[in-house]
């Protein structure tokens, strides 16, 4: 009797199941499908909060992303706010790929330099500074038919951004002055005040009792914009530890930490976490410092962020040590050294694609120059063929006839010059540049640092018992010694690095923008790249070690002849202390020199 009533029950529910699901799609429509104008209000919504509230921002497109009568108009909408989205929480390649795919359809001049200035923004977060360039170009030649001013400043302010990022300080400055004619909303001050802030900040022109960083903080925060808010208590929480007071930053960036965390935004996570484990670091506590930069290391997994990755490793190698634990302290260290080589590589790339930039400009320029010029001839050309045919082709035919002969001329006489120009500023047998040359330029890099508050550092060492080599082996067998560790050291150098041979067999590296720490460290590797060279090649068996002295501007100051004397008294202790070694210059009341051998490291 029971399974009877089972199987009616059953086969009533079979026969209702259709009008069940007709309902339940009834239901759903009814309370996921909306009206035309409810979506360009939940579109509107999403704009007002896009930088500021991600998950909301998220919560209304996945709303949207199920309407199924989209205008043509929304759907563009949309896309933008994709990118926004994604760019938001650090997805790149997404959001490269949705700017990529909006670019390739039918949109109007607005819609596509929307998406232009996102790409620079893309750009700027993946440091493709060769994309970046070009997308300001044509953004430029787009720009004069644009009139909405609110997406005439977001683009000027991705700009300034992508140039800071680059490390062109005072170029995004002059961008920034041009807003002076703008009357900015609350976030867009807030927005260009920060940038002000990071470009006088990386340019050593703030200090902590600068009132312009406080009054930043409060503009911001009237914004209701946390991110960028926090950004600028992060420079003052950096002010405070390069003044030599961690506790009161501590005490200062301690207020925000949940506010900074709650934001969800990685890049400001990770910064903030570093700046709190040094300030840690600073006043002992090892167990707090590394904390914060294993909280630093969690936000910036991906490493998508290199210079807070190297800050990250380099305070965990720091704790690391100092706890005692030398096989995690290695493993740190070999992560921190990677990924600084990753971030050196990272700077040559900025100028590399700064200078391509200039390059381009003026060929592009060059090229305007030529059409202009074509332009005259041909209508001075046209005069004269009314005037008389013959006369024109006797004109050309001596023109083409000097042309050829300067050209000839020309040709010869470059030859000449940058044969002459090689004789005067290299030497003939390494390639290096001589020391002539060296003083000159050097002397005018040494100025351009100083005056723009840069690190700069001298490297010099010679090859040991290079005599021997000579007297044992012969000149050519010594010859082939020196091109072959200075090979090997230019191999490792930056593109901007100043390689010179002083004489004999003792050279010198000058390092631009380069520290104490980060010139030891090139040091050391050239040590060990000179160290391991196989002279089988040579058609002899010997040993090829070098001794190297470190310096810098902040230790020995900006005069040539001083950086010089320094690096070589390190270099002559490095000798006395048994060869084969780094000696970093310092000073001190007995004169002594910090010895550095094939266990050394930097504190």
């Amino acid at each position: 009797m029971i399974s009877g009533l089972k199987f009616l029950i059953a086969r009533y529910v079979i026969l209702l199941m259709p009008l069940i699901f007709t309902f339940l799609s009834f239901f759903l429509s009814a309370n996921t499908y909306l009206t035309e104008t409810d979506i360009n209000k939940k579109i509107e919504l999403a704009e007002v909060n896009k930088r500021s509230n991600p998950q909301l921002l998220k919560s209304i497109l996945d709303e949207l992303e199920v309407q199924p009568a989209l205008t043509a108009s929304q759907e563009i909408n949309i896309d933008l706010l994709y990118i926004s989205y994604y760019i938001f929480v650090g997805q790149y390649d997404n959001a490269e790929i949705q700017i990529r795919d909006l670019l390739s359809k039918n949109i109007d001049d607005l819609t596509r330099f929307r998406a232009n200035y996102s790409l620079i923004v893309v750009a700027t977060a993946t440091k493709n500074w060769l994309q970046g360039f070009p997308v300001i170009t044509k953004n430029s030649k787009i720009l004069p038919f644009i009139e909405d001013i609110t997406h005439i400043q977001n683009y000027l302010l991705t700009t300034i951004i992508f140039y800071n990022q680059l490390g062109q300080y005072s170029l995004a400055l002059s961008y920034i002055e041009q807003f002076t004619q703008y009357d900015l909303s609350a976030i867009q001050d807030c927005w260009i005040t920060q940038l002000s802030l990071e470009a006088k900040f990386k340019l050593n022109k703030l200090t902590l009792n600068d009132n312009a960083i406080d009054d930043g903080i409060t503009k911001c925060v009237n914004a209701n914009y946390t991110i960028v808010t926090n950004i600028i208590r992060i420079y003052k929480t950096k002010l405070y530890l390069q003044n030599d007071k961690p506790e009161d930053a501590l005490n200062f960036i301690q207020q925000y930490l949940f506010e900074i965390s709650n934001t969800k935004y990685p890049m400001l996570i990770a910064e903030m976490s570093n700046t709190i484990a040094k300030a840690y670091w600073k006043v002992g506590d090892t167990t707090k410092s590394k904390e914060f930069a294993l909280n630093a290391l969690a936000a910036n997994q991906d490493l998508s962020n290199v210079l807070q990755g190297v800050d990250t490793y380099y305070i965990l190698y720091q704790v690391a040590k100092k706890q005692g634990d030398s096989t995690l302290a290695l493993e740190y260290y070999e992560k921190y050294a990677e990924i600084e080589k990753a971030n050196l590589e990272g700077e040559k790339a900025k100028h590399l694609a700064f200078q391509l930039a200039e390059h381009k400009a003026f060929e592009q320029e060059s090229r305007i120059k030529l059409l202009n010029e074509k332009n005259t001839s041909l209508t001075a050309k046209q005069a004269l063929a009314e005037a008389e045919v013959a006369n024109i082709q006797l004109v050309i035919a001596m023109l083409t006839l000097c042309l050829a002969l300067i050209i000839l001329w020309g040709g010869r006489f470059y030859k000449a010059h940058m044969r002459i120009k090689e004789l005067a500023e290299f030497d003939a047998l390494t390639g290096a540049h001589n020391r002539g040359y060296f003083t000159h330029i050097a002397t005018s890099t040494l100025n351009y640092c100083k005056s723009a508050a840069q690190d700069i550092s001298v490297i010099i060492f010679d090859l040991d018992h290079f005599k021997s080599v000579n007297d044992t082996y012969g000149h050519a067998t010594g010859d082939w010694a020196l091109i072959e560790a200075i090979s090997v050291c230019k191999d490792l150098g930056r593109q901007n690095d100043i390689f010179a041979r002083l004489g004999g067999e003792e050279f010198c590296i000058l390092l631009p923008s380069c520290d104490i720490r980060t010139a030891a460290l090139r040091a050391e590797q050239c040590r060990q790249a000179i160290e391991n060279i196989c002279t089988e090649n040579s058609g002899h068996d010997f040993k090829i070690t070098a001794s190297f002295g470190v310096t810098d501007a902040k230790t020995s100051g900006f005069e040539l002849e001083k950086l010089l004397a320094d690096a070589d008294e390190a270099a002559y202790n490095s000798k006395k202390s048994g060869r084969n070694r780094i000696t970093v210059f310092t000073i001190n009341e007995e004169s002594e020199q910090k010895q550095l051998d094939s266990s050394w490291s930097i504190t």
